[in-house]
C-alpha cells in the first residue's frame, strides 16, 4: 500500500487503463486494489457470475465458495458502496460467513455491471470507501469498454428492460395490424334495370304526344308515344290518289287493247305504275303505324317529364324511354381510376342505399369495365354492374347510395395505409 493515496488512485486507475482484456481488468479489480486499501480477500462479480478471485488464476465455476458467494451478493444488491458483515444475512448463508469470509465486506457497485467486494478483518473507514468509490467508477468505465456486449445482446438487455405490460401492448396492436380483412373500395351506386327493352324513335319526326307517365306499368301492345302524323298523311293521301289515276288508267288500257293493237303494249307499263304507287303507299301506311311506338313488353315505364318530349324533334335510333320489369333489378356503380383493386365476378358487393342507410343490400359483383369512360359529372369511372343476392326484396328502380366492393383479404395495415401510399407515391413520382 502506497503513502499517498491519491498517487495509489492515479496508478490503479492507470493500470486499468492499460488492460486489454476482461481478464486482465478483472484481475487488476482484485489484487492491485491492495495498493490503495489493505484487504484480505477481494472477489468480482458480474451479472450474478463470479468472474475473479483475488490470490487465484481462476475460478471454479460450481464450487460451495462460488455459489455462496454469487447468492450472497444476489441478496445484498447495492447501488451504492455498502459495508456488509454475517448479520445481513439469514439462515444457512449467514452460518457460513465465517468459513468463507472475514467479518467485514465493502461492496462497491460498478454502474449497472456488477459489485467489486473486499473483505477484511477490521472496519472500514470514510477515507477509504471514498477512494474505494472513486476507484470503481474508473473500474466499471473501463470494464464496460473492454466488455462491449454484441448488438443482440444490447436488444435482448433493452427487450428485457421494457415493461411487460408494454410489450403485451405492442404485440396485441401488431396481431391487430395483421389481422386480415378485405380490401375494399366505395362507389356511388344506382339501381337499374337487368335487362330493359329501349324504345327508341323508329324514324326521323318530332314527338307528339307521350301517352304514359313515369313509372307506369304498361303491357304488351300499350302506346307509349307517338311521332307527328302530318307529312305522312299528306304524302298517303297523295299516293293513294296516285293509285286511283295508275287503276284508271290501267282498265282504260286493258279496253282499249281488244280493238287496238297500240295500247295493248302499254298495258304493261301501266300495271308497273300500279305496283309503284301501290309499294308507295303500302310504305307510309307502315311508317304512319310504326309512327305509334307500342310497348314489346309488359313493364314499367322509365323515362323523364313526357312534358318535355312533346314537339321535340327526335333522330333515327334516338332513346326516348324505356320499358323495364320493376322486380328484375341490378346495382350499377361508377369506380374511380383511383380506386380499381384487383376484383373478380362473384365478389361481394354492398350497397348502401340513401333512402334507408340501415338496411344495406347485397350482391354479387357482374363485371367491372377495363375501360374508363366519361360520367355525366365529367369524371372518369369504370362501369360495374351487381346481381342482387336470391332471396332479398329488389329494390325500387332509380334509387341511389353508395357500394362497397370487396376484394381480396389483406393485412389491416395495408388496408389502412394503401391510400396515403398511393398519395405519397403520386406526390414523389415514384
Amino acid at each position: 500500500m502506497s503513502d499517498n493515496p491519491l498517487v495509489a488512485l492515479l496508478g490503479l486507475e492507470e493500470h486499468a487503463r492499460q488492460a486489454a482484456t476482461v481478464d486482465e481488468l478483472g484481475f487488476v479489480m482484485v489484487n492491485d486494489t491492495r495498493s490503495l486499501v489493505e484487504y484480505r480477500q477481494a472477489a468480482l462479480v458480474i451479472d450474478d457470475r463470479l468472474k475473479a478471485v483475488s490470490g487465484v488464476a481462476a475460478v471454479e465455476k460450481g464450487a460451495p465458495f462460488t455459489l455462496w458467494l454469487e447468492r450472497m451478493v444476489q441478496r445484498l444488491a447495492i447501488d451504492r458502496p455498502r459495508a456488509a458483515g454475517p448479520d445481513d444475512l439469514h439462515g444457512p448463508d449467514a452460518d457460513e460467513w465465517s468459513e468463507w469470509l472475514p467479518p467485514h465486506v465493502l461492496l462497491l457497485p460498478l454502474a449497472d455491471k456488477g459489485t467489486l467486494l473486499l473483505a477484511r478483518d477490521g472496519e472500514w473507514q470514510e477515507g477509504e470507501v471514498a477512494l474505494l468509490a472513486h476507484a470503481s467508477g474508473a473500474f466499471a468505465h473501463a470494464w464496460a469498454f473492454l466488455h462491449k456486449p454484441s448488438p443482440v445482446t444490447e436488444l435482448r438487455a433493452r427487450l428485457t428492460a421494457i415493461p411487460k405490460w408494454r410489450l403485451k401492448l405492442a404485440a396485441g396492436i401488431v396481431l391487430i395490424l395483421l389481422f386480415p380483412v378485405r380490401l375494399s373500395v366505395l362507389a356511388p351506386s344506382e339501381v337499374v334495370a337487368h335487362d330493359p327493352a329501349v324504345i327508341r324513335s323508329p324514324m326521323e319526326g318530332v314527338v307528339e304526344k307521350v301517352r304514359v307517365t313515369p313509372n307506369q306499368a304498361v303491357a304488351e301492345g300499350d302506346l307509349l308515344f307517338e311521332l307527328d302524323r302530318t307529312t305522312l298523311s299528306g304524302k298517303l293521301e297523295v299516293a293513294k290518289k296516285a293509285l286511283s289515276t295508275a287503276q284508271a288508267e290501267f282498265d282504260q288500257a286493258t279496253q282499249q287493247s281488244f280493238f287496238d293493237p297500240k295500247a295493248k303494249a302499254s298495258v304493261a307499263i301501266v300495271k308497273s305504275r300500279i305496283d309503284e304507287r301501290q309499294a308507295e303507299a303500302t310504305q307510309l301506311e307502315d311508317l304512319l303505324d310504326r309512327s305509334q311506338v307500342k310497348a314489346p313488353r309488359a313493364g314499367i315505364a322509365v323515362l323523364d317529364d313526357p312534358a318535355e318530349w312533346q314537339g321535340r324533334p327526335v333522330n333515327v335510333g334516338e332513346k326516348v324511354m324505356a320499358v323495364a320489369a320493376s322486380d328484375d333489378v341490378e346495382v350499377e356503380a361508377w369506380l374511380a381510376p383511383a380506386d380499381v383493386i384487383a376484383l373478380e365476378p362473384g365478389n361481394p358487393v354492398v350497397v348502401f342505399l340513401n333512402s334507408d342507410p340501415l338496411s344495406p343490400v347485397t350482391a354479387r359483383l357482374l363485371y367491372v369495365a377495363y375501360e374508363a369512360i366519361p360520367q355525366p359529372d365529367g369524371t372518369l369511372g369504370h362501369r360495374v354492374r351487381a346481381r342482387l343476392d336470391k332471396g332479398s326484396t329488389p329494390p325500387r328502380l332509380g334509387l341511389k347510395g353508395t357500394a362497397r366492393l370487396d376484394g381480396h383479404r389483406v393485412a389491416l395495415i395495408y388496408w389502412l395505409a394503401r391510400r396515403p401510399l398511393g398519395v405519397i407515391r403520386t406526390y414523389l413520382g415514384l
